[in-house]
Formats: C-alpha cells, structure tokens, sequence
C-alpha cells in the first residue's frame, strides 16, 4: 500500500525470511564466518542458536544460496516434537527417498545407500534441522548415529542444529558428550546494538529503492531499537506498521513521538508487552553501561589469542560482550597499524582500546600498566580479566585485577618450557598462580598445574587457542608468493624438491638468530646435508644478518623483514620445518601440520658444538629426509579451544556470581 506512494519497488520489511535482504551486523557476520568455516569442512554438526526473530533462518538461507546445487545436495526438517524413529523418516523424505513401510534397519541402509551414491558423484549431502530444541534426546543421538556414516576416509553427511537458545542447554547433557565432540562450530545470534539496527533499517529500505522518503529522526532510530530490543523480526513488524502509519497520515518524517505512538498501538494488539512503550523514551536518553569480559593483549600472540576468544564470546547470549584492551609499546606490541590489520584478518571488526605506554623503565611501566586498567575497572563493570599472554603487562595487569577483586582468567595455562628461575618461568608461574580459572592446551601443561598444587577444579583441558587464531586466518590467508616477491626471495624456493626450514626467534634479534644458524649450519654440513633457510628477523636487521652468516656458510640464508600474521601462516604452509623458541609459533606449525623444533638461541651461542646441537640437527635431518612428512596436532589443536572456554567460563561466571549474573541477563 505505502510501497507506490514512496517510491519503494518492493516491501522493505516482510517477515518471511528472504536472503537478498541479508545484513551482516557484528553479530550476524561473525556467526556467518563461523558457518562459512563449517560447511567448508563439510563433516559434523553446526549449531545456530537466537530468540524468535533473531534472522536465524535469513542467515541459513543466505549460506544456502553460496552453495554450489551441482556439489551440495540440502534437506531441511521442521522438528515438531519429533522422536528418534519419526525424525529418520523425515531425513529421509527430506532427501526424497520414500521410507513408508520400511523398517528401522532397512531404512537406515536405504539411507546410507543414497549418502554413499552422492560421494561416488562428488557430491555431498547437508541436512538442517530446523527447531531443533524440540527434539529429545534421544532423536539428537539418532542423527549423530547419522554422522557416522562414511565413504573410505570421507564422512557422508553433515548436519547443521537450528533453534532456540534452549538448544544449547539439551546439547549439554551428559548423554550426549558424543555429539559435542562432533560439533565443528557453535554461533549464536543475540540483538543488534542501536547503530547496528539503524544500519539494519536503512539497509532494508535501501534495497527497495528508498531516496530518503519517508525520512527518520536520529531518536526515532533509538526508540525503534529499545521497542525492538534488536530483534530483527520485531524492527520489521514495527518498521512495517511506521511507514503504514506515516503513508495514511501523508507524512514524511517519522519522529519518536510516532514510534511511540505505533508501538504502543502494537503492544495492545498482541500482549505481552505491559507497559514497555512508556520506557522507550529513558532507554533512549541513557543507556546502562554493561559488564564486559577484558581481554588484554601485548604481543602478538596474546593479541591473536585474545581476537579469537572475542570472536567466541561474543557469540555466547550468557557470557558478557567482550571488549578487547591492547597496550602498545615499550614491553608490549611495537606496531599499532599491524595490530590492527592482525585483528582484521581474523574478523575482529571492533579493535578495542589502546592504552599507549611512554615510561621507559620496567618498574615505570609497570605502575603505568596498573593504572590505566584500575581507569577501565572503575569505568565499566567487568566480569573478568582475560590474561593470553606471559609478559610483564600480564602480571602486572593480574595484580591489578586481583586489587579489585576481579576474577583473573589465564588462557595457554601451564606453559613452562624455560628453565627454572628464568624471567619467563618465573612470569608463567606467577600468572598462572594468580589465576582465579586456568585453561590449558594440553596434558602437559595441565600436570605442571598439579604438580605445583593449583587448584585442580580451577584448571580445564580445553586445546590451543593459538590454533583457533590459525583456522580464523586461513580463511583470509596470503598467498606466500606475494610475501617472498617483496621481500626480495626467489620464488624457486616454493617449489624446490629439497624445501627450506623456517627460523623464527621470539625477539627477531639478527645476532641470536646468526649465532643459531651458523652453529646449527656446521652440524648439518658434517651430516651431509644442505638446504636453504628463511630468517625472520626485525625491521632494519636483514643486511646484518646476510652478513653475519656469509662466513663460509655454503647454505643459502634468506632474511625477511617480520610479517603478519596471515603472511607467516602462508610462508609456513610451504615449510619443510620450523625451527623456533616460541611455543606460539610451534603451536601454529602444529596446526597446520609442519614439524618444529625447539631452537634455544642463546644456548647455541654459548655452546656450539653441544649436545643440543647434534640432537636438532639429527632431528632437522630426519625431517628433511622424510620428503616433506607433515604431523598429526594433537587433541584440542581443531580451532575450537575458544569455544570450549567461552562455554567453561560463562558456566563458571553463572556458578560464582549466581544471584548478579542472572539479573544482569535479565536486564540485558
């Protein structure tokens, strides 16, 4: 009806989800990687879970129409109170096969006939269950028994869980840890925040041709996001009886006191709604400031941690938002603009606040360093303080929280690998001391935490997040040609039978690094081997580390200025090995399948021909012989540990804070 009289080609707020009108919020576009990164793998679960209206179906659909109909063959069930035999002969019509009459068994066959006639044409089938926390448990076990199914190494079908939050509390039970384990990723879609739900206004209209008529008031954009609580559906139901209501009075604005007007109009048809619309104009004068999880980063490493584990938080509805603090430099991260870039390749749109340090002693800074986060823990509630990283920004941020009583969380928990009485041993230790909840990446690290007597029901087993960094930058991963052209070395290496090794020590000291491989290159020469080395060294080092290795090294040296992070992965990806004293890099190596090797620099140095020596050399030699032999990461390195600690903490946060945290998600 409006449609004409505004110019508009189409109804700009339908209800029926339509993936042409697909808008990426924060929200939206993280849950979206996360599926993207899912189907990609093309096995397991993916759970999607948001309130009525949270465009749940709009975000399914629009990843549907990405999917190629000749390699993806779909099915959609509705679950309606389905049980585990009733929902087999669903899956099965979903897929147009015709089970009446079968039985159980002859239709499980049938089933795994048709899935295995999809992979010999490479294809492979994607069933959604739509309402999934109508299912019992029971059912939900029915389709992991489905996942079972494979074809050589292949798995045959993959499933995606579609439904209310109530999902995830099902998903928990004990009986199904199974499944859980199959689950390759888990977003939910909570409310838009007020600028994202303006966006998602004018994006709508925008797509129907709007030119500005009618136009809307700044504050009528707020109180439509307060009546709305950024609820996609609910915009479109109150955005739909506005531009009504504006066509039938002949206006051309819409104002607050017409929204106003309308949502009441609304809560009187439909209920439920009490008294709501007399709080639209409070709520869009002050907004309470909400509690936030702190996630601190002052290096690299702890900067990629810390994206990922905002990207995880932010997709749980009983967790708070996270809200990223980086501190750049003396101590901390050197270069802001990489930083920034770093957080973008993993999908991170909202690079938090930075804290610029300027003292120039440890003691200095490190008073610096407290102040400025006791400043943000008087500024905003927050839940917790996030820790990923070992240096003496973390100690000092961890003494600062534990001031305030604010819990301390400590992520990559029970690292040691120095020597005891080292300033890094000492610094793990301390931290991880300090810790309210600890998180480990492997078994290792866990029984250093028990033997120093931590509290055992504060330490969780959850993986490496230094991996899930790793799968999130993938996605936006740079070719390694592009790196070696710019910085000047030959591209043969790529493809040479012999391969290269990849040296990359924690500080890019062009000495320690010259030291280690010229020790380590005399070893290799008296074994028989020879192959070429990319060094990883800090800006402006690269001609005197050429230099310093021209001494009669017969072994060609390749320096390269330190790269980001997505540039790193690509060169590492062609790496015969890694040779490295950073247990960050060692962990990305794992991920992606590259042997490393421990290479402690300053021990190389005081020691040439050490027992140290021999031993990587002999183990450097084993690998290159191997042809190129890639290893298996271990348990938890599947780029899921930010997940299984977004869940931990938010249960843990629940259990400590039971009575506040409840009333806090009430009021959000």
């Amino acid at each position: 009806m409006y449609e004409k009289h505004y110019g508009l080609s189409a109804s700009p707020f339908q209800i029926h989800p339509d993936p042409s009108f697909y808008f990426e919020s924060k929200g939206h576009g993280n849950a979206y990687q996360y599926l993207r990164f899912g189907a990609f793998q093309g096995e397991g679960f993916i759970v999607v879970t948001g309130d009525i209206g949270a465009g749940k179906t709009t975000l399914l659909r629009a990843l549907l129409s990405e999917l190629d109909p000749g390699k993806v063959v779909a099915a959609q069930v509705v679950s309606t109170q389905l049980g585990a035999d009733d929902l087999l002969y669903a899956v099965a019509l979903g897929f147009g096969i015709n089970g009446q009459g079968l039985s159980k068994a002859r239709l499980l066959v049938t089933l795994e006939a048709f899935l295995a006639s999809l992979a010999t044409a490479n294809r492979r089938a994607l069933l959604i269950i739509d309402e999934a926390q109508n299912l019992d448990p029971k059912a939900i076990e029915e389709l992991r028994m489905l996942s079972n199914f494979q074809f050589g190494n292949r798995a045959l079908l993959q499933s995606f869980l579609v439904g209310q939050p109530e999902l995830r509390d099902i998903l928990r039970l004990p009986q199904l840890e199974q499944l859980r384990q199959r689950v390759l990723a888990s977003c939910h879609l909570g409310p838009m925040e007020p600028a994202e739900t303006r966006g998602y206004i004018e994006h709508r209209l925008r797509h129907v041709g709007w030119k500005q008529r009618p136009g809307f008031d700044d504050e009528a954009f707020d109180l439509i996001h307060a009546a709305s609580a950024g609820v996609p559906r609910r915009i479109n139901t109150l955005c739909n009886r506005l531009l009504l209501s504006a066509f039938l009075d002949e206006a051309e604005r819409i104002d607050a006191a017409r929204v106003l007007r309308v949502e009441a109009e609304l809560s009187a048809e439909i209920g439920g709604q009490g008294q709501r619309h007399r709080l639209l104009a409070a709520a869009s004068a002050s907004r309470r400031t909400r509690e936030v999880v702190l996630c601190v980063a002052a290096s690299q490493p702890s900067l990629l941690c810390a994206g990922a584990l905002a990207q995880a938080f932010a997709q749980r509805e009983d967790l708070p938002p996270p809200l990223l603090l980086r501190f750049q430099g003396p101590g901390a991260i050197d270069d802001g603009e990489r930083a920034q870039r770093d957080l973008r390749d993993l999908g991170v749109s909202d690079p938090g606040s930075q804290v610029v340090l300027q003292a120039s002693s440890a003691a200095a800074r490190a008073a610096e360093v407290a102040a400025a986060l006791a400043a943000r823990l008087d500024a905003r509630e927050v839940g917790a303080v996030v820790l990923a990283g070992d240096g003496p920004v973390e100690v000092a941020c961890a003494m600062a929280a534990a001031a305030a009583e604010v819990p301390v969380v400590r992520v990559q928990a029970g690292l040691r690998g120095q020597a005891a009485g080292t300033p890094l041993r000492r610094r793990r230790e301390l931290l991880d001391h300090a810790a309210d909840l600890l998180f480990c990446a492997e078994w290792s690290d866990q029984e250093w935490l028990h033997a120093e007597a931590v509290d055992s029901q504060a330490i969780h087993l959850v993986g490496s997040v230094a991996v899930d960094a790793v799968r999130l930058a993938l996605a936006r991963g740079a070719p390694a040609e592009q790196l070696l052209r710019r910085e000047g070395v030959p591209l043969s290496l790529l493809s040479d039978p012999a391969g290269f090794a990849l040296v990359a020590l924690r500080d890019g000291d062009e000495r320690a690094t010259g030291e280690a491989v010229v020790a380590l290159n005399a070893r290799m020469r008296k074994l028989g081997w020879m192959f070429s080395l990319i060094c990883v060294v800090r800006s402006g080092q690269r001609d005197a580390l050429a230099q310093r290795c021209a001494q009669a090294l017969a072994t060609a040296v390749h320096a390269i200025d330190t790269p980001s992070h997505v540039e790193m992965l690509g060169l590492m990806r062609h790496a015969r090995c890694v040779l490295s004293d950073s247990e960050w890099l060692q962990a990305q190596a794992l991920a992606l399948g590259v042997p490393s090797l421990m290479l402690d620099a300053h021990s190389v140095e005081a020691e040439k021909s050490s027992s140290e020596i021999r031993r990587i050399a002999g183990e450097l030699a084993d690998i290159i012989a191997s042809g190129g032999r890639r290893v298996q990461p271990p348990e938890g390195f599947d780029g899921h540990a930010s997940q299984r600690v977004a869940a931990r903490l938010a249960d843990w946060l629940l259990a400590r804070q039971d009575g506040a945290y409840r009333d806090y998600l009430e009021r959000a």
